[in-house]
């Protein structure tokens, strides 16, 4: 059994909170909060206890999930890490790329888990790559949302961005070397629609654009390789996978036979393949994987490393944007 503690219960907190009850050989050590009016009414609402301060939180905790304001991540991450426990922290991991960095190398000299909320690596459309081979030279990225108010202290490249570039980073069989972006604040104080292009070091591409001001919301990942399109809907869940054969074979039988394609003696199979991972819950899956990089002691899925890479392609396309808007 596992005594986890939460720190933040607000609307994502809630839902973190929503799934440690349930998850087997998980007990909810406490909560705690920065707000003791929403602290009292959660501690309430789910029967558990209501710790009385943050240090008390992890003292009584054998791990610590922190659902906090970004801008509070260092604080209180490296309190838990300081302890010796296993950190969960959404997200991103800190609010500056320096802090991030001390936080990871805080988790390595205690030698201690430290995983990063990149809720997307477990959406049944992104598990679905396990089932295909995957080599894309361009990639294309659609993170479309409607105005919300949470969120809006940081720039929408922190906020929904963040997540295409922690999968395209997961993608990338080289490091990024160019970033052209532009973005502009419509609504708030910071950026809320951005676009940028990266460049990797192998000649791959990736086109992202996110938005918080849209009419519709729209989570689209599409990659175009040598062989291959796949088209992933991270709303719906699906992956779509176009392919060719090799010259001269068949078609398989277990796809959908889109027509030939002859070039002079070349003939190739056109063919499609809906590819579909065991339908869960993916803030259900990243816990459950917390819990077991913590009795296997084996490193998390998403990795601080991980959080810190995101991070840092996100801190220099923000940076590119504003010389841009100078």
């Amino acid at each position: 059994m596992i005594k986890i503690g939460l720190a933040g219960v607000g609307y994502l907190g809630m839902r973190h909170l929503n799934h440690l009850t349930s998850l087997q050989n998980v007990q909810v050590s406490g909560i705690w909060d920065s707000d003791p009016e929403t602290l009292e009414r959660i501690a309430t609402e789910f029967k558990v206890r209501a710790a009385d301060s943050l240090d008390d939180l992890i003292e009584n905790s054998d791990a610590v999930d922190v659902v906090t304001p970004t801008s509070t991540h260092f604080d209180v991450g490296s309190k838990v890490l300081k302890a010796g426990k296993p950190l969960f922290i959404e997200k991103p991991i800190c609010a500056t790329v320096d802090e991030g960095e001390r936080l990871v190398q805080m988790a390595k000299e205690n030698g201690t888990i430290l995983q990063v909320g990149h809720i997307e690596r477990f959406n049944r459309a992104f598990r679905s790559l396990n089932e295909v081979a995957v080599k894309p030279r361009f990639i294309e990225a659609h993170r479309l949302s409607t105005w919300s108010s949470r969120g809006v202290d940081v720039a929408v490249v922190h906020d929904l961005m963040i997540h295409d570039l922690d999968l395209i980073l997961t993608l990338a069989q080289s490091e990024p070397v160019h970033v052209h972006a532009n973005g502009v604040g419509v609504i708030s104080d910071h950026v809320d629609i951005a676009t940028t292009r990266i460049e990797f070091a192998d000649g791959m591409v990736a086109n992202v654009t996110a938005s918080r001001i849209s009419l519709k919301r729209m989570r689209k990942l599409r990659m175009f390789g040598e062989n291959e399109y796949i088209s992933l809907d991270m709303n719906k869940g699906t992956c779509e996978f176009v392919g060719a054969t090799p010259d001269g074979e068949t078609v398989p039988d277990d796809v959908q036979y889109l027509g030939a394609l002859d070039i002079g003696t070349r003939h190739r199979g056109i063919f499609m393949r809906t590819t579909e991972a065991p339908e869960d819950d993916a803030m259900r899956l990243e816990l459950t994987a917390f819990c077991n990089a913590i009795t296997t002691g084996t490193t998390p899925v998403v990795s601080g490393e991980d959080g810190l890479k995101a991070l840092k392609l996100a801190e220099t396309i923000v940076k590119v944007i504003n010389e841009n808007l100078a």
